[in-house]
């Protein structure tokens, strides 16, 4: 896994040369200074802000043994990428990234004996992106509504349970309001498939996210994700079809997912990073997981 550090470091040294071309090209929309973003399910939500920014992620979850799901845990490396087209219209990359899983069998061995086996496996993670336009931006009230449309892509590797039915799309909206020194962020979509598999899901979801500016450096951050399954899911799928979308292992149903964490705003509109756990509230099954996200905003 050595070259995946030489990749994020490449990620991080080429960001000057990148800032200086966006800066005049594809600004951010700064009208909205002291929000931060979503950090907990960055496939699902998305900054209701126009923004070009690089995030590179770094995720690790741990997932209880249950049914067509061995014990095990994985990690997955990658940056997002956001490009501010206009004030309003951006275009993404949020979905993807490299994944290194493994997988903790019991196997009947001679005489009745119980004995685990571990797997190890890596390969890359669906692809996936975003278009998005913001429809209402009131400054003077801290508060802003945008609308979008998600699309992956099965482009992963099969080694890890990637690569295989149709592409999937989404329909969402995403707002922001400031009050006071708290900061509230929403987002509710609609996923379904853009063809016929063996098993495929159609998912509502909504997502909640609530920060407090303690300082002008730190941000104590809480969310809650829930998503409800119109129809039964693969659960041998444990890389929840993209880039860090921990909270959908369950069956047809609802799961509903806490994250708690603290995001540190280094330079105002330009540099940030954060870390959060997140956790099962209420899943459709005894599936217990624990997941530890951390991440980095080089922002333009």
């Amino acid at each position: 896994m050595r070259w995946l550090g030489c990749l994020f470091v490449l990620v991080l040294t080429s960001a000057s040369a990148l800032a200086q071309e966006s800066q005049s090209r594809f600004p951010s929309n700064r009208n909205f200074p002291n929000f931060i973003g979503f950090m907990s399910n960055p496939v699902q939500s998305l900054d209701p802000r126009a923004l070009t920014q690089i995030v590179p992620m770094f995720s690790s979850a741990w997932v209880s043994s249950y049914p067509a799901l061995p014990e095990g845990d994985f990690q997955i490396y990658g940056p997002a990428v956001n490009v501010a087209l206009s004030d309003r219209f951006s275009i993404g990359l949020n979905q993807g990234g490299y994944l290194d899983v493994h997988t903790q069998n019991q196997l009947q061995g001679p005489r009745g004996r119980e004995r685990n086996v571990q797997r190890d496996r890596e390969g890359w993670a669906n692809f996936g992106g975003f278009a998005q336009y913001t429809l209402i931006e009131d400054v003077p009230n801290q508060f802003l509504l945008t609308a979008g449309m998600r699309l992956e892509v099965p482009l992963g590797s099969e080694s890890v349970f990637q690569g295989t039915g149709p592409p999937y799309m989404a329909v969402y909206g995403t707002g922001g309001k400031e009050f006071g020194n708290f900061h509230v962020l929403a987002t509710a979509g609609y996923e379904f498939p853009l063809g016929t598999d063996r098993v495929t899901t159609q998912t509502l979801y909504t997502n909640f996210h609530l920060d407090y500016r303690l300082t002008p450096v730190l941000y104590p951050v809480f969310e809650i994700n829930a998503a409800y399954r119109l129809n039964e899911f693969n659960l041998g799928d444990i890389g929840g079809r993209g880039f860090g979308a921990f909270s959908n292992f369950e069956a047809s149903g609802t799961t509903v997912s806490y994250a708690a964490g603290l995001n540190a705003v280094l330079i105002q509109d330009k540099l940030e990073m954060g870390a959060v756990y997140q956790g099962p509230l209420y899943t459709a099954g005894p599936l217990d997981f624990d997941v530890l996200l951390v991440k980095f905003v080089l922002r333009f």
